[in-house]
């Protein structure tokens, strides 16, 4: 294990998040297409992620990567949905992310044209 600790940061906001979501570790097993005991290490940090599955994990709760690699612990995620179904399949949290993910690219572009903005005016 390269560090321990970093991935324990990780596997709890990885948890936090997940529980703020209101989804089950079989959910996002599910979405991920692994077995949901590889989510438990992910979340109890016993197990190293790779930045693909943090990035899917990041678009799927409303985060980005960097909240999760970062000493931000209270920061809200970057966009929420809420759902009245009890239990969502594989391909609503495929949409979820993808919405996720658009939400936050437009974010993330919208500070970029404000911080853009600043520099000419200056």
């Amino acid at each position: 294990m390269k560090n321990p600790e970093l991935y324990k940061k990780i596997g709890q906001k990885l948890q936090e998040a997940r529980k703020k979501a209101g989804l089950t570790q079989e959910a996002v097993a599910d979405f991920l297409g692994v077995n949901k005991i590889l989510i438990s290490y992910y979340e109890n940090g016993t197990r190293e992620i790779s930045i693909a599955t943090l990035r899917n994990l990041a678009n799927l709760y409303g985060y980005t990567v960097d909240y999760f690699l970062s000493d931000d612990e209270t920061r809200e995620p970057e966009v929420s949905f809420l759902f009245r179904a009890d239990e969502l399949e594989k391909e609503d949290l495929e949409v979820i992310a993808m919405a996720n993910k658009f939400l936050i690219n437009l974010e993330e572009m919208k500070e970029m044209l404000a911080q853009e903005k600043e520099v000419i005016k200056s």
